[in-house]
């Protein structure tokens, strides 16, 4: 019998064992259960980081984009301001050319006025402004101002006949109008 105690004890230290392997394996099981929770949770706020991320650095590109778009309008309405203000000085230049000179002496005057006169128009063309053409062409609302209306028979009826002040495009952009007359 002592054999069979043996035994006994043996088993019963079997039976034991194996009952505390299967609560170290719900020890285990759970550790893991927990574990695997705990990396699903940090790699959901991993992505929400990345996500947040992302969206900070394309919001911070659109910013810049809007802060250069708003640097060269500025640029660009101080540009069109400048040349609006030359427009009379062109327009002095112009009117002096037209006026006759019949002595000699005012030659050599008027052709230094004629230098500067297409110095000031290449200055000007070189930074996008440049004249908007009117006579003999069909009246278009959009760049010319009818000052005066005549009836011309000879000429076709809404067609410009007279340009009393040139006008100016700054680009693709009328910087002043033509003042013009135009035949009924």
């Amino acid at each position: 019998m002592a054999e069979s105690e043996k035994v006994k004890k043996r088993g019963e230290g079997k039976k034991e064992t194996s009952g505390k392997q299967k609560k170290d394996s719900k020890k285990s099981t759970s550790t893991t259960e927990q574990q695997n929770k705990k990396i699903e949770t940090l790699t959901s706020e991993l992505n929400d980081l990345k996500d947040k991320y992302i969206r900070t650095i394309a919001e911070f590109d659109n910013f810049k984009k809007r802060k250069e778009r708003e640097y060269y309008d500025v640029i660009e309405r101080s540009n069109r301001e400048f040349c609006l203000e030359l427009l009379p000085i062109v327009d002095d230049f112009e009117r002096s050319l037209n006026t006759g000179t019949a002595k000699k002496n005012y030659k050599s005057l008027r052709n230094g006025v004629e230098l500067i006169f297409k110095k000031l128009l290449s200055a000007l063309k070189q930074q996008g402004v440049e004249p908007i053409g009117a006579m003999g062409q069909l009246f278009d609302p959009q760049f010319h101002e009818a000052i005066f209306q005549v009836d011309d028979k000879e000429k076709p009826s809404n067609h410009i006949v007279e340009e009393v002040t040139k006008g100016y495009r700054y680009k693709d952009k009328v910087l002043r109008f033509s003042k013009v007359v135009v035949n009924k």
